[in-house]
């Protein structure tokens, strides 16, 4: 990995602290099921899953890319084209309605009560890792794989907050030494 982009790295996340970042998650974390419960009022459950979805997921691809960057997987900076080293799969479907997605702002708290634990020994860990890169050169696995992980829960609990599936998000059902060109995401 580039040494450089650990400190390209730096600056980005304290451009994001300045402006306020854990203001924009909540915002996010209020807005994304309102979203989804208003493109599924304007449209029906079907041509939301159906036309709506698609988008959604293609933005959530992007920021997919972005956290990998930022998280120390890749060296790669994200962009639009398909040549992302990070591939995000979301298998849309369920039976997603206004009251449904309302309701995920409540359900949804334990887990993102659990994210918010993931998230802060991910950043302990961040520090471990970008001193690795400075020293060798690579993150150690276990740090990477454990970010993989936070990550791929992440991107599943968004997934679930925009109404595009049914499932709970969940850490059994992520596989572990699954790095970003992979499906972990």
């Amino acid at each position: 990995m580039s040494r450089a982009h650990v400190a390209v790295r730096v600056v980005l996340l304290l451009a994001l602290a300045t402006i306020g970042c854990s203001s924009l998650y909540w915002l996010l974390y209020l807005a994304l099921p309102a979203l989804a419960a208003l493109l599924i009022s304007r449209d029906g459950a079907e041509a939301y899953l159906a036309k709506d979805a698609p988008r959604v997921v293609r933005v959530l691809r992007l920021a997919a890319a972005a956290y990998a960057y930022l998280w120390l997987l890749t060296d790669d900076v994200p962009s639009a084209d398909d040549a992302s080293p990070v591939e995000l799969t979301v298998d849309v479907g369920g039976s997603p309605s206004v009251s449904s997605a309302v309701r995920r702002l409540v359900t949804s708290l334990p887990a993102l009560l659990l994210l918010a634990a993931l998230s802060m020994i991910a950043a302990v860990l961040w520090v471990i890792g970008a001193l690795a890169i400075l020293a060798t050169g690579r993150v150690p696995t276990a740090i990477a794989e454990f970010v993989a992980m936070k990550i791929g829960y992440q991107f599943r609990f968004v997934a679930y907050h925009l109404s595009l599936v049914d499932a709970y998000p969940s850490l059994a059902d992520l596989r572990t030494g699954q790095l970003p060109r992979s499906d972990a995401f």
